[in-house]
């Protein structure tokens, strides 16, 4: 009796363990992702929001555009008040994709209209799985049939500010970079940067499709004033 409880206790413990072991292995990429800083980007009028993933405002003459929403509500909360921005000033959100570290704020503006590409609804109206889990959610709250959905290419222009979407599907189906005034690019999970170096992210549903993607939008990037990604902080292109 006391030999097969004492079996029962290793193989329980190796359980464990091995459970312990995959989800370190599993989350230390993300443990590991650079975390912002609260404050205003110089010599731009972007401010960036201290969180797990990177959130990001544009002021304009009408109030103020955001780049996804991070996950807790609380820090993005205390680092708006430090800047003095006003949830209520937040018209525009602009989601990359709809992974919960980027959608999860998205309760503590309810004046801002919601907008992301129309791949990405997929994940979060049941129709495409992101993991094996399933797939994505938005908060409670949030209508997803109030979502606009936006198309490769399309430009938008809020308060004297230009938006372009551009599709980079990889990491998400759905994916989408920002491109702000032809300068400034805002990629959220399309890539991993290191020392200007840009691979795969981590946590990509189609590592291929992703590889095909960073190849056609070298252009693009290079181009760009400034890139700033959701955990890999920002770097100029000195133009």
């Amino acid at each position: 009796m006391k030999k097969a409880i004492k079996r029962v206790l290793i193989i329980i413990t190796a359980v464990f363990v091995l459970i312990i072991g995959v989800g370190l292995i599993y989350y230390l990429p993300m443990i590991l992702m650079p975390r912002p800083e609260t404050g205003q980007i110089p010599n731009t009028n972007i401010f960036s929001v201290k969180d797990l993933v990177g959130v990001f405002l544009i002021k304009t003459n009408d109030g103020y555009i955001m780049i996804d929403a991070g996950l807790n509500m609380k820090n993005i909360e205390n680092s708006l008040k430090e800047e003095n921005i006003n949830t209520n000033d937040v018209k525009w959100i602009f989601l990359t994709h709809s992974d919960g570290d980027h959608v999860a704020g998205l309760s503590l503006f309810p004046n801002a209209t919601i907008y992301m590409s129309k791949e990405e609804l997929s994940l979060i109206n049941g129709t495409m799985k992101r993991t094996f889990l399933g797939g994505n959610t938005m908060p409670s709250g949030v209508d997803i049939n109030k979502i606009i959905t936006l198309s490769d290419g399309q430009e938008l222009l809020f308060g004297g500010i230009k938006v372009k979407c551009i599709l980079a599907p990889g990491h998400t189906i759905g994916s989408m970079l920002y491109l702000i005034d032809d300068r400034y690019l805002f990629t959220g999970d399309a890539f991993k940067v290191k020392d200007k170096n840009i691979s795969v992210h981590p946590y990509t549903m189609d590592k291929k499709l992703s590889k095909e993607t960073i190849e056609k939008l070298r252009g693009t990037i290079t181009d760009s004033q400034m890139v700033i990604t959701a955990h890999y902080g920002h770097y100029g292109n000195n133009k």
